[in-house]
């Protein structure tokens, strides 16, 4: 065999050898610097996944309160309008606990001016002078006992204004119709007073019968008779006016 040295071939492989071993070793540290940032890339993943996991649950955490805080505001918006309700009822009744000896005392002193000896008399006289507070029990029986008052007072005289109707089957239907006394009132006294004038215009009419009623109302006094007003003639008339309101039925209504 023939071993022929060619020093320029020798040269060249040591200079491609080293070439392939920078490439490698450029390769390798191409893929270990890969290796770190797709590292840090996963790590940087997983951060902002737990960035995002926190920022839910503080987002959820924040509902929840403002959810609890919503709650808490109405349980004391509601407790405020219940302590409020509490302390009125407490003042109403302070009021009543106040009247109540003075409607015992007006009771006892009313049903003794009575003759005769009644149940209502009997049970007001024992509460007529009491020189010690009176139990609890007893304030609720007395309170009882001005309830039937009351009711029996204003059935009275819803019966007087709207007799034949059908009384309330409560306490408050009986106040109801009692705060609607008040224009019925008006509309009672007005109808009184036109049925007193009727019956007495119809008398006048009895002796002048061209008596023009509309006229006399509206014109004033005969020409010269200036100083005649009707004020002048009121006790004069007085009497016949009484006598016509004893003809006068008093349960005609007129619109």
């Amino acid at each position: 065999m023939i071993i022929v040295c060619l020093p320029r071939a020798t040269t060249e492989v040591t200079t491609l050898k080293q070439a392939l071993t920078k490439a490698e070793d450029k390769a390798a540290k191409k893929r270990t610097e890969r290796e770190k940032h797709e590292t840090r890339v996963g790590e940087v993943q997983q951060e902002l996944q737990a960035l995002v996991t926190k920022h839910e649950a503080l987002e959820l955490d924040s509902k929840t309160r403002e959810s609890e805080l919503a709650a808490a505001l109405e349980s004391i918006k509601s407790a405020k309008a219940e302590a409020q309700k509490a302390l009125q009822e407490i003042d109403a009744m302070k009021k009543i606990a106040a009247d109540l000896p003075h409607s015992v005392s007006n009771a006892a002193q009313f049903y003794q001016a009575e003759d005769g000896s009644s149940t209502e008399k009997l049970f007001w006289f024992q509460y007529a002078e009491a020189e010690h507070p009176v139990p609890m029990s007893d304030q609720l029986k007395q309170m009882v006992e001005l309830h039937k008052v009351a009711d029996q007072a204003m059935k009275n005289f819803i019966v007087r204004l709207w007799p034949g109707d059908a009384l309330p089957n409560s306490f408050f239907g009986l106040v109801r119709w009692l705060v609607d006394a008040c224009p019925w009132l008006e509309v009672v006294k007005r109808s009184i007073c036109i049925e007193g004038a009727r019956r007495a215009f119809a008398r006048v009419k009895l002796q002048w019968v061209k008596l023009d009623a509309v006229k006399l109302i509206k014109e004033g006094p005969p020409e010269g008779k200036e100083h005649r007003h009707p004020e002048m003639y009121y006790e004069g008339v007085l009497p016949g006016a009484r006598l016509i309101a004893d003809e006068c039925s008093k349960d005609v209504i007129f619109e």
